[in-house]
Order: structure tokens, then sequence, then C-alpha cells
């Protein structure tokens, strides 16, 4: 099964997970510490907790998170833990668990910005989308970087490397699946794996201190 936990960080979360908090992974407090400003830290930590909550959902030991570390690419992993994703983007954090896929996640603000210079970033018919749609490039870049999450290997030159088509992608000469989620008209997201997506088990939770927003909604886009 592939789940996707989300949740929208509001002023008083932020606020709370700013604090340093005993729960931290080891692996992560260091690294947390070196953030350079509080939103960076709240967004990390609700990213963590978000996959805490994936992890007990697929039935994982209550301790599992703690024994989080990096690959040699710097990725997040867990050893006997299926593929898992984080991503966030101002208010918007989001993670992805599968229980047998290799799997990417990445979610953007859409905001106008130096959409030239972005452009640059996207092969021609892109660019000339985005020319007459300029949040269209969050759309291409959300599964540009989904992409190469789910490859394991990140970086600039593999997100120009790789070719969009349609529903999928193209990199390491292997096709890539991909699916657009719909989270927040504000925001583009995308998922990507190296098999085909079905069914996904999409939920929006509320952080603790909080009223759950309703009941998950299950997506098969």
């Amino acid at each position: 099964m592939l789940r996707v936990f989300y949740t929208f960080l509001g002023t008083r979360d932020q606020v709370l997970l700013a604090e340093r908090r005993p729960y931290d992974p080891p692996a992560y407090r260091e690294r947390i510490d070196r953030m350079a400003d509080d939103g960076a830290r709240s967004r990390t930590r609700a990213g963590l907790w978000l996959l805490d909550q994936l992890l007990t959902a697929a039935g994982h030991a209550e301790n599992t998170l703690e024994h989080i570390g990096f690959s040699a690419s710097g990725q997040p992993r867990i050893h006997g833990v299926p593929s898992f994703s984080i991503s966030h983007s101002e208010r918007l954090v989001a993670c992805a668990l599968s229980d047998e896929a290799s799997i990417g996640l990445d979610v953007e603000y859409r905001r106008l910005r130096d959409m030239q210079r972005m452009a640059r970033l996207l092969d021609t018919a892109e660019r000339t989308h985005v020319e007459h749609t300029p949040l269209a490039f969050f759309d291409y870049w959300c599964a540009r970087e989904a992409t190469v999450k789910a490859s394991g290997r990140v970086g600039l030159k593999r997100i120009r490397a790789l070719k969009l088509a349609g529903e999928t992608a193209r990199l390491d000469e292997r096709d890539w699946h991909l699916q657009a989620l719909d989270l927040d008209a504000g925001y583009a997201a995308c998922l990507a794996s190296d098999r085909p997506i079905g069914p996904v088990d999409l939920r929006e939770l509320s952080l603790p201190g909080r009223e759950n927003t309703g009941p998950h909604k299950s997506s098969d886009q």
C-alpha cells in the first residue's frame, strides 16, 4: 500500500515545533540544531512526526523512527523499513510511505518568482507552456524532483537530465511512474515510483493539540 499523510502548519504549531524536542531522532538532533531558522526546524519536526504516524499505520514498532539515518547520498533511511519520502514548502508538510515500491514525493507552494530564470531548468516544450501559464512550472518541477528522490540520488544535473512524458519520467534508462496529488489549490504535489501507482491512502492530519480535520480520503487519481 502507498500512503501519504500531510498537514498544514499554523503559527502556533511553528512556535511549538521550533523548540528543542527530547524525542528528536538521534541522527537528526545535530542537523536540526544547525538549522538557520525556526521555520525550518518546525517543518522538519512536522515531517518526522508524519513519518512516525505512517510507520504506526503500517504496523511498525513504536520506536522505529529512532533508527532513522542517512544513505551515502544523504537521503533519510531506516533499515528494514519500506521506502519513504518527506517534503515541505511554506505551510504544507507531507510524507509518503510505500510497502514495496521505491518512491519520491515533492510539494511546492505556487508563487510567482523570476519564472524566466527558473524555466531554464525545463525542456523546450515545458518552457513554452510556462511562458503562457507561469505557475505550471511547479507541476513540472514537482514531477522532476519526486523522480530523482525516488531514484535515490538527487541533484540539479539529474533533474535536468530526466525527460517527462505525461504520467511517466525517463531517468537512468528506465521509466518512473508519476501521479499528481490534489492537496491544496495553492500547492503542486507529485508522487514518483518505480512501479505503477494504484490507489493512495491520502490523509490530512492535525498535529497534537489540534483536532483532526476529518476522515481520510483515498485517491486513485
